[in-house]
């Protein structure tokens, strides 16, 4: 099960892709590869690999292993990706929001 496939609103491609994209990023910096990267945070190779492809959204659990794995903050790790809850007023439709913008040197 992936995280979120409760929910009544599932992510977006877009901040699947963004999540995916700092992931990819925050193991580049630490100069790990997927296997090393994988074994660090206790995960096989190929989970690793679904969740940098978008294709696997971690639990808060994983979330927290990649981030001591690769030395950034969860909050690194979904840089770009916010949600606007849809009952403040005059906000609009509740929605995920995804930056466009790609973080400067950092992850």
């Amino acid at each position: 099960m992936t995280a979120g496939s409760r929910s009544k609103m599932p992510l977006p491609f877009d901040a699947h892709a963004r999540f995916a994209d700092n992931l990819y990023r925050a193991r580049e910096q630490a100069g790990l590869d997927q296997k090393e990267a994988a074994k660090r945070a206790a995960l096989t190779r190929s989970r690793l690999d679904k969740i940098e492809g978008g294709e696997y959204i971690p639990s808060l659990d994983i979330l927290i292993r990649l981030a001591g794995a690769y030395s950034a903050s969860v909050g690194d790790l979904v840089n770009g990706v916010t949600w606007r809850p849809g009952w403040v007023k005059h906000s609009g439709p509740a929605q995920y929001i995804v930056s466009e913008e790609e973080p400067a040197g950092e992850v």
